[in-house]
């Protein structure tokens, strides 16, 4: 049997709710990483893209990080803003899409965007409008897609579907949103892109990027015990064994500088 998903923007205020800690756990651990590799100031400024019902925002503002949000959908903003409202957290987020960002030029420290490049209509625009409002050293940072990886979240009852060719996996998409909308979370906007080592580096330099951190250069060896410290390194060190842990984890995770 299938296995059926939900859209993050289709979520219930009591999922987002419950959420909340997990996203708080989320950045915090996310901006400790960035601090490790790049030089940020002291009160980030954080733009959050495809921000759903402000999870992220709401455990911005409990951190005291100033942030805002980018969300296309109507009813997710709206629910951002009852939640915001509830908990007594003031949350700035805003209509529009990735592609174009009503914020002026070198505005951010950080873009954040939690699984939105695979959904967009153009990830290409999404990192040069990422670079366009960074101020220099600021940082993307994204999780999307592994096209390395024969497992997956985006789609269910196909398995190694980040091997498809793109042209099939873009068909299957769009099949499967008309006559299987459930596989895909009911979503209007499913997942059309899946990113490869090579292919996001080379789109990143494209950009303007510098200096790009994939997850085995952002994670700490001191989150984890020596084994988790020991086998950190030998991914870091060795070529074929990075590319062996990139086909374990569904999901790849990208930091990348705006040079100073």
């Amino acid at each position: 049997m299938a296995r059926h998903c939900q859209a993050t923007e289709q979520a219930s205020l009591p999922r987002v709710r419950a959420g909340l800690a997990d996203a708080q756990a989320h950045l915090s651990r996310t901006l400790a990483r960035l601090r490790a590799v790049v030089e940020l100031p002291p009160k980030v400024r954080l733009l959050d893209l495809g921000a759903a019902q402000g999870q992220i925002l709401i455990a911005a503002a409990r951190l005291g990080i100033e942030a805002a949000g980018v969300e296309p959908y109507a009813a997710a903003r709206r629910q951002a803003l009852l939640l915001a409202e509830e908990l007594h957290v003031p949350v700035d987020i805003r209509p529009g899409r990735a592609e174009v960002m009503d914020f002026p030029d070198a505005s951010f420290d950080v873009v954040h965007a939690l699984s939105v490049l695979e959904h967009v209509a153009d990830p290409a625009a999404v990192f040069a409008e990422a670079f366009r409002v960074l101020r220099p050293g600021g940082v993307l940072w994204f999780c999307t897609t592994n096209g390395l990886c024969p497992r997956q979240n985006e789609i269910a009852a196909f398995p190694c579907f980040g091997w498809y060719p793109n042209r099939l996996q873009r068909r299957i998409m769009r099949f499967t949103a008309r006559r299987r909308p459930a596989w895909i979370g009911c979503t209007d906007t499913p997942a059309m892109h899946w990113f490869t080592p090579g292919k996001t580096r080379a789109m990143l330099r494209e950009a303007g990027f510098g200096e790009v951190f994939d997850r085995w250069a952002l994670r700490r060896e001191e989150e984890g015990g020596r084994l988790h410290a020991a086998v950190l390194r030998r991914i870091r060190q060795w070529r074929a064994l990075r590319f062996l842990a990139e086909m374990c984890v569904p999901a790849s995770i990208y930091a990348a500088v705006k040079s100073k």
